[in-house]
């Protein structure tokens, strides 16, 4: 029960601080007159999105937070760039001093929205990149980076358009890494489930 109740407030936790971050665009997008009615595909259009979310590594709930820029070249097909960062730090057991891990990741990302009604859509996200695992020992005062893998992942998103500029995204799907093996740790500790929560801005 308590390890439920810790991995529900690490995604409360995770949530909010999306929220936080993207409060300062709601603020000018609520003003932004919308009805389902109206053509929000014409041409192309940049995006920038916030995302926060909850996953497992070495058997611990951790929180991520995310950052997307890119193009939506046309209703169905979007590509662009992302990174990761962990902000939650979980303790690696596979060694006898006390060590705590983080990673943080960046690369390219493709989107596919194969189905669209109104201001509800369903979309596709697939992700590839490279990364560092971060360590800190015990008495240590900084992370150091210690290994380096690459990571890939696919999810599926539950969308609505909140505004003209505004849509917010809720999904979950499947990360798995390559090239860990320091620190006994393996591709396996990191491979995970997870849930994200998107805030995506387009113009």
């Amino acid at each position: 029960m308590k390890t439920l109740m810790k991995q529900a407030s690490k995604i409360i936790t995770a949530a909010l601080l999306v929220l936080v971050c993207a409060s300062s665009s709601f603020a000018e997008l609520r003003s932004v007159q919308f009805t389902p009615e109206e053509n929000t595909n014409e041409g192309w259009k940049a995006y920038l999105g916030f995302s926060g979310g909850n996953s497992m590594i070495t058997n611990d709930g951790t929180i991520f937070a995310g950052l997307r820029i890119g193009i939506d070249w046309n209703p169905l097909i979007s590509t662009g760039l992302w990174g990761h960062v962990i902000i939650s730090n979980v303790r690696n057991y596979n060694v006898k001093q006390k060590q705590m891990l983080d990673y943080k990741a960046f690369g390219a990302q493709g989107e596919v929205t194969p189905f669209r009604k109104g201001i509800f859509s369903i979309s596709v996200p697939v992700n590839v990149g490279m990364g560092v695992v971060n360590t800190m020992n015990q008495g240590d005062e900084a992370f150091s980076p210690e290994d380096y893998f690459f990571v890939a992942d696919a999810s599926v998103h539950f969308a609505a358009r909140v505004t003209k500029a505004l849509e917010v995204s809720i999904g979950g799907g499947y990360r798995i890494f390559a090239g860990i093996e320091e620190n006994n740790l393996d591709n396996s500790d990191f491979n995970t489930l997870f849930g994200e929560l998107r805030f995506t801005i387009k113009e």
